[in-house]
Protein backbone atom coordinates (compact mmCIF):
# COMPACT_ATOMS: atom_id res chain seq x y z
CA UNK A 1 0.00 0.00 0.00
CA UNK A 2 1.13 3.40 -1.20
CA UNK A 3 2.07 5.39 1.94
CA UNK A 4 0.25 8.41 0.81
CA UNK A 5 -3.20 6.22 0.88
CA UNK A 6 -5.28 6.45 4.22
CA UNK A 7 -6.26 3.04 5.01
CA UNK A 8 -10.14 2.54 5.18
CA UNK A 9 -12.00 1.13 8.34
CA UNK A 10 -15.55 -0.35 8.10
CA UNK A 11 -17.27 0.67 11.43
CA UNK A 12 -20.68 -1.20 11.97
CA UNK A 13 -23.25 0.61 14.26
CA UNK A 14 -21.86 3.55 13.82
CA UNK A 15 -24.83 5.71 14.30
CA UNK A 16 -23.88 6.60 18.06
CA UNK A 17 -22.54 5.56 20.77
CA UNK A 18 -19.23 3.13 20.90
CA UNK A 19 -19.23 2.97 16.83
CA UNK A 20 -19.22 6.43 16.02
CA UNK A 21 -16.54 7.26 18.68
CA UNK A 22 -14.08 4.39 17.56
CA UNK A 23 -15.05 5.46 13.64
CA UNK A 24 -14.19 9.30 14.74
CA UNK A 25 -11.18 8.22 16.62
CA UNK A 26 -9.96 6.53 13.51
CA UNK A 27 -10.48 9.98 11.17
CA UNK A 28 -8.39 11.64 13.55
CA UNK A 29 -5.73 8.83 13.46
CA UNK A 30 -5.39 9.01 9.35
CA UNK A 31 -8.19 6.36 8.64
CA UNK A 32 -10.85 7.10 5.94
CA UNK A 33 -14.01 5.21 6.85
CA UNK A 34 -17.42 3.35 6.26
CA UNK A 35 -20.04 3.45 8.34
CA UNK A 36 -22.62 1.29 8.75
CA UNK A 37 -26.33 1.14 10.98
CA UNK A 38 -29.97 1.62 10.77
CA UNK A 39 -30.36 5.12 11.59
CA UNK A 40 -29.29 7.60 8.26
CA UNK A 41 -30.62 10.90 9.29
CA UNK A 42 -31.08 12.41 12.92
CA UNK A 43 -34.18 12.25 14.86
CA UNK A 44 -35.41 8.52 13.19
CA UNK A 45 -33.94 6.28 15.88
CA UNK A 46 -35.73 5.36 19.38
CA UNK A 47 -34.65 3.99 22.64
CA UNK A 48 -36.59 0.18 23.20
CA UNK A 49 -36.68 1.11 26.45
CA UNK A 50 -38.33 4.42 26.81
CA UNK A 51 -39.67 4.95 23.57
CA UNK A 52 -37.55 8.02 23.63
CA UNK A 53 -35.71 9.47 20.64
CA UNK A 54 -32.15 8.96 20.41
CA UNK A 55 -29.18 11.59 19.05
CA UNK A 56 -26.98 10.32 16.34
CA UNK A 57 -27.41 9.50 12.92
CA UNK A 58 -24.85 8.04 10.29
CA UNK A 59 -24.39 11.79 8.71
CA UNK A 60 -23.63 13.38 11.55
CA UNK A 61 -21.42 11.07 12.28
CA UNK A 62 -19.71 11.56 8.86
CA UNK A 63 -19.91 15.38 9.27
CA UNK A 64 -17.59 14.65 12.49
CA UNK A 65 -15.49 12.35 10.47
CA UNK A 66 -15.26 15.01 7.96
CA UNK A 67 -14.31 17.53 10.39
CA UNK A 68 -11.10 15.34 11.19
CA UNK A 69 -10.00 15.28 7.45
CA UNK A 70 -11.02 11.71 6.61
CA UNK A 71 -13.60 10.59 4.09
CA UNK A 72 -16.58 9.21 4.97
CA UNK A 73 -19.35 6.84 3.37
CA UNK A 74 -22.79 5.74 4.67
CA UNK A 75 -23.94 2.36 4.05
CA UNK A 76 -27.23 1.97 5.78
CA UNK A 77 -27.30 -2.23 7.11
CA UNK A 78 -29.72 -3.79 9.63
CA UNK A 79 -27.41 -6.49 11.61
CA UNK A 80 -30.96 -8.73 11.56
CA UNK A 81 -31.12 -9.10 7.65
CA UNK A 82 -28.82 -11.99 7.00
CA UNK A 83 -29.64 -11.95 3.35
CA UNK A 84 -28.06 -8.56 3.30
CA UNK A 85 -24.69 -9.42 5.20
CA UNK A 86 -22.78 -9.67 2.26
CA UNK A 87 -24.17 -7.77 0.07
CA UNK A 88 -23.80 -4.62 2.03
CA UNK A 89 -20.30 -5.43 2.24
CA UNK A 90 -20.44 -5.50 -1.48
CA UNK A 91 -21.91 -2.09 -1.20
CA UNK A 92 -18.83 -0.86 1.35
CA UNK A 93 -16.95 -1.87 -1.12
CA UNK A 94 -18.67 -0.29 -3.91
CA UNK A 95 -18.54 3.46 -2.05
CA UNK A 96 -14.63 3.18 -0.65
CA UNK A 97 -13.19 0.77 -2.46
CA UNK A 98 -11.60 -1.47 -0.57
CA UNK A 99 -11.59 -2.29 3.77
CA UNK A 100 -8.58 -2.61 5.67
CA UNK A 101 -9.93 -2.60 9.09
CA UNK A 102 -13.06 -4.12 10.04
CA UNK A 103 -14.68 -3.07 13.68
CA UNK A 104 -17.49 -5.68 14.37
CA UNK A 105 -19.31 -2.95 16.99
CA UNK A 106 -23.36 -3.33 16.10
CA UNK A 107 -25.33 -5.23 17.97
CA UNK A 108 -28.87 -5.93 18.09
CA UNK A 109 -30.94 -3.71 20.47
CA UNK A 110 -34.56 -5.19 21.84
CA UNK A 111 -36.82 -6.59 24.26
CA UNK A 112 -35.20 -9.46 26.11
CA UNK A 113 -32.09 -8.25 27.39
CA UNK A 114 -33.28 -8.43 30.78
CA UNK A 115 -34.76 -11.40 30.81
CA UNK A 116 -34.41 -15.08 32.25
CA UNK A 117 -34.51 -17.08 29.64
CA UNK A 118 -37.66 -19.28 30.15
CA UNK A 119 -39.45 -15.72 29.98
CA UNK A 120 -37.98 -14.62 26.95
CA UNK A 121 -39.91 -15.60 23.37
CA UNK A 122 -38.43 -17.90 20.84
CA UNK A 123 -38.67 -14.76 18.34
CA UNK A 124 -36.29 -12.53 20.58
CA UNK A 125 -33.65 -15.12 20.68
CA UNK A 126 -33.42 -15.66 17.58
CA UNK A 127 -32.85 -11.96 16.52
CA UNK A 128 -30.27 -11.62 19.39
CA UNK A 129 -28.14 -14.73 18.02
CA UNK A 130 -28.86 -13.30 14.53
CA UNK A 131 -27.65 -9.88 15.30
CA UNK A 132 -25.04 -10.68 18.01
CA UNK A 133 -23.44 -13.63 16.58
CA UNK A 134 -24.45 -14.53 12.89
CA UNK A 135 -24.25 -11.53 11.37
CA UNK A 136 -20.57 -10.24 12.62
CA UNK A 137 -19.79 -13.98 11.42
CA UNK A 138 -21.61 -13.33 8.14
CA UNK A 139 -19.50 -9.88 7.95
CA UNK A 140 -16.18 -11.15 8.80
CA UNK A 141 -16.47 -13.98 6.44
CA UNK A 142 -17.05 -11.39 3.70
CA UNK A 143 -13.65 -8.94 4.75
CA UNK A 144 -11.34 -12.05 4.91
CA UNK A 145 -12.55 -12.99 1.58
CA UNK A 146 -11.90 -9.60 0.40
CA UNK A 147 -8.76 -9.68 1.72
CA UNK A 148 -7.53 -13.05 0.58
CA UNK A 149 -8.51 -12.08 -3.00
CA UNK A 150 -6.91 -8.91 -3.18
CA UNK A 151 -4.13 -10.30 -1.09
CA UNK A 152 -3.97 -7.57 1.26
CA UNK A 153 -3.53 -9.69 4.23
CA UNK A 154 -0.87 -7.59 5.68
CA UNK A 155 -2.13 -5.21 7.86
CA UNK A 156 -5.99 -6.40 7.59
CA UNK A 157 -7.61 -6.00 10.79
CA UNK A 158 -10.34 -7.31 12.62
CA UNK A 159 -11.34 -5.69 15.68
CA UNK A 160 -14.24 -7.15 17.97
CA UNK A 161 -16.13 -4.79 20.68
CA UNK A 162 -16.85 -7.71 22.92
CA UNK A 163 -18.15 -8.25 26.44
CA UNK A 164 -17.01 -9.39 29.65
CA UNK A 165 -20.52 -11.35 29.81
CA UNK A 166 -19.00 -13.80 26.88
CA UNK A 167 -16.17 -14.66 29.54
CA UNK A 168 -18.06 -14.77 32.89
CA UNK A 169 -21.03 -15.41 34.89
CA UNK A 170 -23.10 -12.35 36.85
CA UNK A 171 -23.63 -12.80 40.52
CA UNK A 172 -26.99 -11.89 39.73
CA UNK A 173 -29.24 -13.16 37.09
CA UNK A 174 -31.17 -10.94 34.39
CA UNK A 175 -33.92 -8.27 36.02
CA UNK A 176 -31.60 -8.18 39.00
CA UNK A 177 -28.06 -6.46 38.48
CA UNK A 178 -27.11 -9.44 35.33
CA UNK A 179 -27.45 -10.19 32.20
CA UNK A 180 -29.52 -12.61 30.35
CA UNK A 181 -28.25 -15.88 29.27
CA UNK A 182 -29.18 -15.68 25.62
CA UNK A 183 -26.90 -12.20 25.37
CA UNK A 184 -24.07 -13.77 27.26
CA UNK A 185 -24.28 -16.84 24.97
CA UNK A 186 -24.12 -14.67 21.83
CA UNK A 187 -21.25 -12.87 23.15
CA UNK A 188 -19.42 -15.99 24.08
CA UNK A 189 -19.98 -17.37 20.55
CA UNK A 190 -18.85 -13.73 19.13
CA UNK A 191 -15.52 -13.86 21.34
CA UNK A 192 -14.37 -16.86 19.90
CA UNK A 193 -14.25 -15.01 16.47
CA UNK A 194 -10.70 -13.02 16.96
CA UNK A 195 -8.69 -16.06 17.85
CA UNK A 196 -9.96 -18.62 15.70
CA UNK A 197 -10.13 -15.84 12.46
CA UNK A 198 -5.93 -16.36 13.87
CA UNK A 199 -5.66 -20.03 13.98
CA UNK A 200 -7.04 -19.85 10.19
CA UNK A 201 -5.62 -16.63 8.47
CA UNK A 202 -2.45 -16.20 11.03
CA UNK A 203 -1.44 -13.09 8.57
CA UNK A 204 -4.57 -11.19 9.16
CA UNK A 205 -4.72 -9.68 13.08
CA UNK A 206 -7.60 -9.88 15.09
CA UNK A 207 -8.22 -8.28 18.16
CA UNK A 208 -11.21 -8.29 21.00
CA UNK A 209 -11.86 -5.04 22.47
CA UNK A 210 -13.97 -5.17 25.90
CA UNK A 211 -15.05 -1.24 26.41
CA UNK A 212 -16.24 -2.39 29.88
CA UNK A 213 -19.28 0.39 31.37
CA UNK A 214 -19.61 3.09 28.93
CA UNK A 215 -21.97 6.11 28.92
CA UNK A 216 -23.68 5.75 25.80
CA UNK A 217 -26.65 8.05 24.52
CA UNK A 218 -28.95 4.70 24.93
CA UNK A 219 -27.47 4.39 28.39
CA UNK A 220 -28.01 7.80 29.76
CA UNK A 221 -31.83 7.99 28.24
CA UNK A 222 -32.79 4.39 29.53
CA UNK A 223 -33.27 5.65 33.56
CA UNK A 224 -32.85 3.44 36.63
CA UNK A 225 -32.29 -0.24 34.94
CA UNK A 226 -28.73 1.26 33.89
CA UNK A 227 -28.55 4.20 36.35
CA UNK A 228 -25.30 2.46 37.57
CA UNK A 229 -23.62 2.36 33.86
CA UNK A 230 -24.59 5.95 33.44
CA UNK A 231 -23.33 7.32 36.25
CA UNK A 232 -19.80 5.11 36.23
CA UNK A 233 -19.02 4.31 32.58
CA UNK A 234 -16.74 6.23 30.55
CA UNK A 235 -17.68 8.22 27.71
CA UNK A 236 -17.87 6.50 24.32
CA UNK A 237 -14.58 8.62 22.88
CA UNK A 238 -12.69 6.61 25.45
CA UNK A 239 -13.12 3.17 23.99
CA UNK A 240 -12.69 5.12 19.99
CA UNK A 241 -8.92 6.72 21.12
CA UNK A 242 -8.39 2.80 22.69
CA UNK A 243 -9.19 1.61 19.42
CA UNK A 244 -7.35 3.60 17.67
CA UNK A 245 -4.15 3.15 19.73
CA UNK A 246 -4.08 -0.35 19.74
CA UNK A 247 -4.10 -0.37 16.23
CA UNK A 248 -0.66 0.74 15.72
CA UNK A 249 0.28 -1.22 18.99
CA UNK A 250 2.98 -3.74 18.57
CA UNK A 251 2.68 -5.15 22.16
CA UNK A 252 -0.88 -6.31 21.44
CA UNK A 253 -0.84 -9.95 20.88
CA UNK A 254 -2.68 -11.37 17.49
CA UNK A 255 -5.79 -13.01 18.70
CA UNK A 256 -5.26 -10.99 22.03
CA UNK A 257 -7.95 -9.62 24.18
CA UNK A 258 -7.70 -5.97 25.30
CA UNK A 259 -9.69 -4.19 28.50
CA UNK A 260 -9.84 -0.82 26.79
CA UNK A 261 -10.05 1.41 29.66
CA UNK A 262 -6.85 -0.02 31.59
CA UNK A 263 -5.29 -0.11 28.42
CA UNK A 264 -5.61 3.30 27.32
CA UNK A 265 -4.74 4.14 30.64
CA UNK A 266 -1.32 2.56 30.76
CA UNK A 267 -0.18 3.73 27.37
CA UNK A 268 -1.80 7.06 27.29
CA UNK A 269 -0.52 7.98 31.50
CA UNK A 270 -2.66 9.23 34.08
CA UNK A 271 -2.62 12.89 33.07
CA UNK A 272 -3.54 12.23 29.98
CA UNK A 273 -5.98 10.21 30.27
CA UNK A 274 -8.11 12.03 33.23
CA UNK A 275 -7.67 15.24 30.25
CA UNK A 276 -9.57 13.04 27.76
CA UNK A 277 -12.28 11.80 30.24
CA UNK A 278 -12.51 15.57 31.29
CA UNK A 279 -12.71 16.89 27.95
CA UNK A 280 -15.31 13.82 26.61
CA UNK A 281 -17.58 14.04 29.42
CA UNK A 282 -17.67 18.40 28.57
CA UNK A 283 -19.34 16.76 25.29
CA UNK A 284 -16.47 18.34 23.62
CA UNK A 285 -16.98 16.87 19.90
CA UNK A 286 -13.51 17.70 19.18
CA UNK A 287 -11.53 15.91 21.71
Amino acid sequence: MSTNVRPVALVTGASRGIGRAIAIALAESGHDLVITGRTLVEGSATNPATGHALPGSLRSTAEAIERRGGRAHCVAADVLDLDDVEASFDRCLDAAGRVDVLVNNAVYVGPGNDTLLVDGSPEDVIRRVTGNLTSPLLLTRAFVRHVLATNRADGATIVDVTSDAGQRSPESPAGRGGWSLVYAATKAGFHRIADMIVVEHPDIRAINVNPGFVATERVLDSGAGLEWVAKHGVPPAVIGRAVAVLLTDPDVPNGGYVHAQPYLRERLGDDEYEALLKSAKAGDDDH
